[in-house]
């Protein structure tokens, strides 16, 4: 095995259970990983193998697949992610779609001895998944059937001990709400509605011990490249949105053999002396409402991050419900009675909780919001969706970075089934860094000079960085598209990679190499940039490929939001006064503006030709297919 290179970085089998017959199988990693590289590629490609058209998200038939990547497990710093891809019950209408999840529980399958895994069927009666070093078992789940994530983790890791990892959902994916999330043991989580998938299955839980990591080609220059990328990697990670009187940040909050500063998870210590880990848009679900309630702590907003990580129910989907709720008492379309709840003490912790129980628990008025807003609006008519925010959309947040600011965007929006986000912060993060810059000169890297030098070698264009022009966006949408797959292919962090621009260089430009050198290290290859980037192509026809079979509508649903072009721009995340760079030191604004429609559609035309497809539908050509090595997918939509 040592001598063989196709068995760096892999353990070689992908498990297949089918919990209606509790049948346990094995497939072979290799053939998938020379064609679609690994974690979100193979995920892909094996949806579009196990997964029919007609199959619905809660079928026995849907599969939910799990993926690592080469780097998961090996030491690489920033590569403990994991892909999940599925038929998901939050999109309308249901479809292909993914997730992407970080922490302890995708090393640990590998250490197992499993790249991946897929689960379909439905078992008949409450189980959990136990897999350990080589071995699954299906166990009896129903002592924790209904209970939230953190009494899961204290029954598994009493029955199989403390270096048990595992995924599960709460009461939410139990019962089947179509906003309920998959969660990991240490506050890990994926939106889509896989949860619900779980539930659908009866399957509780997949729980993990593995002792076993994959080899590594080249150890020695794996360490470098690992000491190269921490050196790069360092930053100042003390955010905290929450008043410092309150709720302090006390450190990171690492994931499997991890040394990188990361900016998405941190360990907060709240007044009352609870240590919690809180990341991300997860920390803001009921943040406004809290701080807009004179006298109510902020440990009520913390509180109710970790409240729907126990229930399992999607941030994003709570914090657009409860938004909607609120702006539906404003307009006197809603009342107590009709809800259920007490307007009044919106703001406090007896109010969301009483929401969140009720959604979880499909009591009352929560019955309607667990189907998801989207769904509730169509039952509800038109004069409720009149008051949707314009983040309200299938999966993730609909309006976050939009085109409306940063004009690429709009094709990153335009070409995936849900929010792009690891995408979109490719491009929010760079701006945010160059406006913090402005703001605090040294505190980032990122001055006008070093942002136009590093987006031009990045995205790959010499007027990507010029955010009010159509010019170059698309080979930008192209790139970050491309970087994004292999990112999520190989297990790597979004907080860490790309590496864009650094403190450690000497021109503040980042390393577009690191990927591809860390990636031979390992896996004893000889890949450039350029060729490891294409495999980001191959991915991204496939999941085409899958949409277009399912229904997929080029001429109507390759485009954004109808708000792109209508509602003019007012703030954003990391920039609240929409700054963009102009020549030289100019600062432009983009505050008040809208997507032009004949700029998106410059935009969309000149990625088509970019991508090799047919410039009228929309469809990959033949030849592009043949050239990827993916003319088995010629037959869809010809």
């Amino acid at each position: 095995m040592a001598g063989n290179s196709s068995a760096y970085g892999w353990r070689g089998k992908i498990l297949k259970v089918d919990l209606s017959s509790e049948t346990i199988t094995k497939i072979d990693t290799q053939p998938y990983a020379d064609r679609f590289l690994g974690g979100r590629g193979i995920a892909t490609r094996l949806y579009w193998e196990y997964v029919p058209v007609t199959v619905r998200a809660f079928d026995p038939g849907n599969h939910l697949i799990f993926m690592t990547g080469h780097l998961t497990a090996t030491g690489a710093q920033g590569a403990s992610r994991f892909e999940v891809v599925g038929k998901s019950p939050m999109l309308m209408p249901e479809g292909f779609c993914y997730g992407n999840m970080g922490g302890y529980w995708g090393p640990a399958l590998k250490r197992a001895g499993f790249d991946g895994l897929m689960v379909s069927g439905k078992a008949d009666r409450p189980v959990y998944l136990f897999i350990s070093d080589g071995k699954a078992t299906i166990k009896d789940a129903a002592q924790i059937h209904f209970k939230g994530v953190k009494q899961v983790k204290e029954y598994l890791q009493e029955k199989h001990g403390k270096k048990t990892h595992f995924i599960t959902t709460g009461p939410a994916g139990m019962n089947l709400c179509r906003n309920a999330n998959l969660m990991t043991d240490n506050e890990g989580s994926a939106t889509g509605g896989f949860g619900a998938v779980l539930g659908a299955k009866n399957l509780k839980a997949i729980a993990v011990i593995g002792t076993k990591s994959p080899l590594v080609s080249d150890p020695a220059v794996l360490k470098e490249l690992n000491h190269l990328t921490i050196k790069l990697n360092k930053r100042d990670t003390s955010f905290s949105p929450y008043p410092p009187d309150q709720i302090v940040r006390i450190g990171k909050a690492s994931c499997f053999q991890c040394g990188l500063d990361c900016t998405m998870r941190s360990t907060f210590r709240t007044k009352s002396k609870k240590e919690v880990v809180r990341k991300c848009q997860a920390m803001f679900v009921y943040f406004p409402w809290v701080m807009g309630r004179p006298g109510e702590p902020a440990e009520t907003a913390s509180d109710a991050t970790g409240l729907c990580n126990d229930l399992s129910l999607c941030t994003m989907e709570i914090f657009n419900i409860v938004h909607w709720i609120s702006a539906g008492y404003k307009a006197g379309y809603l009342s107590d009675g009709q809800t259920g709840l007490e307007i009044d003490k919106l703001g406090t912790w007896a109010f969301f909780k009483d929401l969140c129980d009720m959604i979880a628990f499909r009591k009352g008025f929560g019955d309607l919001m667990a189907e998801g807003l989207l769904r509730a609006g169509e039952t509800l008519g038109l004069e409720a969706k009149k008051l949707f925010a314009n983040e309200v959309a299938g999966v993730g947040d609909g309006a976050t970075y939009s085109a409306r600011e940063y004009l690429m965007n709009g094709l990153l929006y335009a070409f995936e089934p849900r929010q792009p986000i690891a995408m979109l912060h490719e491009v929010s993060r760079t701006i945010g860094m160059w406006v913090m810059n402005l703001q605090y000169p040294g505190s980032t890297p990122v001055s006008a000079d070093v942002y136009r030098k590093s987006v031009t070698k990045f995205w790959g264009h010499d007027k990507a960085w010029d955010l009010n022009t159509h010019e170059g966006k698309a080979m930008a949408a192209s790139r970050i598209i491309d970087r994004t797959y292999v990112k999520d292919s190989l297990g790597l962090c979004d907080s860490c990679w790309p590496l864009l621009f650094s403190h450690h260089t000497e021109d503040k430009v980042g390393d577009s190499t690191l990927e591809s050198r860390i990636f031979n290290a390992v896996t004893g290859k000889k890949l450039s940039e350029n060729e490891l980037l294409k495999f980001g192509e191959i991915i991204f026809n496939q999941q085409r490929a899958i949409l277009l079979r399912e229904g997929w509508d080029p001429e109507k649903d390759d485009t954004v939001a109808e708000f792109n072009y209508t509602d003019p721009v007012q703030s954003v995340f990391m920039n609240t006064d929409v700054l963009v760079p102009g020549e030289g030191d100019i600062v432009l604004n983009r505050k008040g503006k809208t997507l032009d429609r004949d700029v998106f559609k410059k935009m969309r035309e000149e990625f088509y030709q970019l991508r090799g497809w047919n410039p009228e539908t929309g469809y990959p050509t033949e030849e592009k297919l043949n050239e990827l090595g993916l003319s088995d997918l010629r037959s869809v939509g010809q």
